[in-house]
Order: C-alpha cells, then sequence, then structure tokens
C-alpha cells in the first residue's frame, strides 16, 4: 500500500512539473512573439516615418508633414502594442476592458494630455502660426521649428529649445510677427526743447519718403508724442518687408542719429554729475 502511494506521489510530481515546463515554455514563447511583435513594429514605425519625406503632397506642407507623422507614429505604436498583446495571448475581450479602464484612468488623471492633444488639433486646423513663423506667446519669443501632437517647439532668440505643451499654446495670446508681409518700424526720437521742430519734422518726413528699404506704399506717422523730463518725443513710425525687418531698423536708426547730428539738431542724453566732498574724520586717541 505505502509503495502504492509512493508511486501515485511521484507521478503527480511528474505531472506538475511537466505542467509548469509546458506553461513557462508556452510563455516564453509568447513572450518573444510580443517582443518580436514591438520590434517589428517600431522598425516600421522608422520606415514610416522616412517616407513622409519623400511625399510630394506633404512636402508643401511643412505643418501638414508634422502633424501627419505624428499622429501616424502614434497610431502605429498603438496598433502593433494591440497587436502584440493578442499574440501574448490575451482575448478581444480582455484588450477591450484593457483599453476601455485605460481610457477611464486617462480621462481621470491625464486631463493635461487629452487636453495637449486636442490642442494639437486645434492648432492644426485654426493655423495662427506655420513652420518658421517668429512669434511670441506667454513672454516666450522665437521660431516654430515642430508643430506636433501634444507640444510646439520654438527656438528662442539666444539659441535655447523651448518646448511648449500645446493646450498653453491655444489658451494664451499669441503674437504672429510674420503672419503679414510688412511689419511696422516704431522709434521714438528725442529732440531737444530749444530745437526747430518744424526742421526736426521735416527732416524725418525726408528720410520716410527716401530710406532704402523703406515700403513707400504705406504712410508714415511722424508726431510730436509727449514731453520728456529734458526732450521733445517724436514718434516715428515707418513700414518695411517683414524679411528685412531687423537689419532695416538697426541702419535706419544709426542713419536718424547720424542725420540729426548733420542738420545741427541736438539730442539730449543724461548726464550723470558726481560730486566728492572731502571730509577730516577725527581720530580720538585711546590711551594705553
Amino acid at each position: 500500500m505505502n509503495h502504492y502511494l509512493n508511486v501515485l506521489n511521484i507521478n503527480q510530481e511528474e505531472s506538475l512539473f511537466h505542467l509548469l515546463f509546458h506553461d513557462a515554455i508556452i510563455f516564453c514563447f509568447r513572450l518573444f512573439l510580443f517582443a518580436l511583435i514591438i520590434f517589428a513594429g517600431s522598425y516600421l514605425v522608422k520606415k514610416v516615418d522616412k517616407y513622409f519625406s519623400k511625399v510630394y503632397i506633404l512636402n508643401t506642407d511643412e505643418n501638414t508633414k508634422q502633424f501627419s507623422r505624428s499622429m501616424t507614429k502614434l497610431g502605429l505604436y498603438i496598433a502593433f502594442f494591440l497587436l502584440g498583446l493578442l499574440a501574448f495571448g490575451f482575448s478581444e475581450r480582455s484588450i477591450a476592458t484593457m483599453i476601455s479602464a485605460i481610457g477611464l484612468g486617462i480621462g481621470i488623471s491625464l486631463k493635461e494630455f487629452l487636453s495637449n492633444f486636442a490642442g494639437g488639433v486645434v492648432l492644426f486646423f485654426s493655423r495662427p502660426f506655420v513652420i518658421g513663423d517668429f512669434i511670441k506667446v506667454n513672454g516666450v519669443m522665437g521660431n516654430v521649428t515642430e508643430i506636433e501632437i501634444f507640444s510646439t517647439h520654438i527656438n528662442s532668440l539666444d539659441g535655447r529649445r523651448i518646448i511648449i505643451p500645446n493646450n498653453v499654446m491655444i489658451s494664451g495670446n499669441i503674437i504672429n510677427y510674420d503672419t503679414n508681409p510688412i511689419r511696422r518700424i516704431k522709434i521714438t526720437v528725442s529732440v531737444a526743447y530749444d530745437s526747430d521742430m518744424k526742421k526736426v519734422l521735416q527732416i524725418l518726413e525726408n528720410i520716410a519718403t527716401s530710406y532704402p528699404g523703406l515700403d513707400q506704399n504705406q504712410t508714415p506717422f511722424i508726431h510730436v508724442m509727449s514731453y520728456g523730463d529734458s526732450s521733445i518725443n517724436i514718434l516715428f513710425m515707418v513700414w518695411t518687408d517683414r524679411a528685412h525687418y531687423y537689419q532695416v531698423r538697426g541702419e535706419l536708426m544709426a542713419f536718424l542719429l547720424e542725420k540729426l547730428t548733420q542738420e545741427g539738431v541736438d539730442i539730449p542724453f543724461n548726464i550723470l554729475d558726481v560730486s566728492i566732498t572731502d571730509k577730516s574724520i577725527s581720530k580720538q586717541t585711546i590711551p594705553n
């Protein structure tokens, strides 16, 4: 009887061992298949991503190209991940339940994630700016380099890469300096109180109508605007092509100073007078 029980226990242990070994083999195979699908999917996504640069229709619009690329990559990654779960052994019902649970979790805890995605869609269809535009948003100024699903990349004037979430982009005021073909140059010209104002205004009018690089189709604005502590302030506003705005503005400011000086117009500037008074300091003799 004891011998029979020992044989039965040995058979049960061998069956359990074979069952565990079989399950381990199946698990390893499914894990390998899942990893293979994910790896193949990543490789395919990279190939598709490179293909976008060869599509002529997408190359005509950089915004459409980047947004379509981001959407396609995200969709392919999700598709291959779900395919890997099916290969691993998950049923369609369990995957659907998992997706519902993930969606609920995202809706509750990842509101920023969804709002960034919605912001990317809004930016794609409304197009307040395009790749290459110089914009200002939330105190950040720079050229737009990338518009992705969840964020927008800007290169600042000092060469920094600034990544702004898309929900921030659509919730704040956006100043686009490159939307219109021309930009206005605004300069405050200060002259002394004893200056001949008719002469000064005539000089500025001549510059506005003859200086190269200015758009003569636009009417300049030249008027006395305020009385300062030591100067009369004249607002000088003209227009130029936006592509050469900074160059024309810088050269124009230098030319204004040079021309007014040549015409004998006094341009006041602050002078700091420093007076030093030598005061003798009495020293008391301290007895030892």
